[in-house]
């Protein structure tokens, strides 16, 4: 399938997450995704990034990111899922493509992966309470993870767990697949994002569970192997200026509708600041694509730029939307309140907002001139 006929197939998917959000909004259930799963399988939006070693399509990152994109424009929590399940998805293949054995063939198989890295409150690269302990010829993963998007659906679980607690690094970081339907795996449903609900993103609690040497994805340290590790922060960027494209399209079709008199010229002057943090959004994100990690050394700051301004961008769009055409309260039919709750999740998911904006500024503080 050409790549052009994947945008289609990826506005058509966007079409009925939208209309699923709008029949049955604020009365939505969080296991919806498991519905869209097989028409995401069927067009192959469950392996994007994998090789066709894998029986993947091998996106390039542009045109994945399009895809995501698009699909926020339906629904960001449900694009949020269909992200998460390929990174995960897609790290996994990357550190087994060179060890035949079981993760290989599970690989293979049309499974939906959850990604338990992040933990509220620590640093998202390597700093977890998750850890992976060895003891008489037995490893054991305990721990929590937060932000933990597909919580309760996912078959399985990517976790990034540290096994060197003295001092931890990306080195010492240990990859490992967790069984979905193991009774040591709890999903800790009372602390849920209500915000992107429909992602499924909750904390998940590892109760000593055991791990087999099948279950571990390489070795202490193989997560360097990764050849895009940005892509997970990358997604997210997409998926907060997909907000902002069903914001304007939205926004402008209810002025459109207005009488000539009512379209102040406020609110013209406010899409015309859109229009240009908007653009300057999607310049950021090209300049991400263009600095590689490990290629540039500027590369982690032209990531935090691009992900910094999405957030400013989505919080501007989404609350002047709100401003200028109505508030009926949190849980109203408005749809932009809905867009709105939807884009705070994305500035919390790291790197956060706040931590994009502390390094870029200390940036400039440490330069030299």
């Amino acid at each position: 399938m050409e790549n052009q006929a994947l945008f289609r197939k990826a506005e058509e998917i966007a079409h009925l997450f939208r209309i699923y959000v709008i029949n049955h909004y604020p009365k939505i259930e969080t296991s919806i995704f498991l519905e869209f799963w097989p028409k995401l399988v069927v067009c192959r939006f469950d392996r994007m990034l994998v090789d066709a070693g894998f029986g993947g399509l091998g996106l390039g990152l542009a045109d994945y990111l399009r895809i995501i994109r698009l699909l926020a424009r339906g629904d960001s929590a449900l694009a949020l899922a269909t992200h998460i399940h390929n990174v995960a998805l897609k790290t996994v293949s990357e550190v087994v493509k060179e060890s035949p054995g079981p993760l290989q063939q599970l690989v293979r198989e049309p499974k939906l992966w959850a990604l338990a890295r992040s933990e509220a409150g620590r640093d998202y690269r390597y700093q977890f309470s998750t850890e992976i302990t060895f003891n008489d010829s037995e490893w054991t993963l305990t721990g929590q993870k937060d932000f933990c998007t597909l919580a309760g659906l996912a078959d399985y679980y990517l976790v990034f767990a540290q096994t060197c607690r003295e001092s931890p690094s990306l080195s010492t970081i240990q990859l490992c697949v967790v069984d979905g339907k193991d009774p040591r795996l709890e999903v800790l449903k009372t602390n849920r994002m209500d915000a992107m609900v429909l992602s499924s993103t909750s904390s998940v609690c590892f109760h000593d569970y055991s791990l087999h040497a099948d279950d571990l994805v390489g070795e202490p340290g193989d997560l360097l192997k990764v050849e895009s590790p940005d892509t997970l922060t990358l997604g997210i960027t997409a998926i907060q200026l997909g907000i902002v494209d069903e914001v304007l399209a939205q926004f402008t079709s209810k002025m459109r509708n207005l009488e000539p008199e009512k379209r102040d010229p406020e609110r013209i002057r406010w899409l015309g600041e859109i229009d240009i943090a908007l653009r300057g959004t999607e310049l950021l994100l090209a300049e991400s694509l263009h600095h590689r990690p490990g290629s540039h050394a500027d590369a982690g700051l032209w990531l935090r730029r691009a992900k910094a301004s999405s957030d400013l961008l989505v919080n501007k769009a989404t609350e002047g939307a709100i401003r200028y055409l109505g508030r009926e309260g949190i849980l109203s039919e408005n749809r932009f309140i809905y867009l709105r709750n939807n884009s705070l999740a994305g500035q919390v998911m790291p790197p956060s907002l706040s931590k994009c904006l502390s390094t870029l500024g200390g940036h400039w503080l440490d330069k030299s001139n």
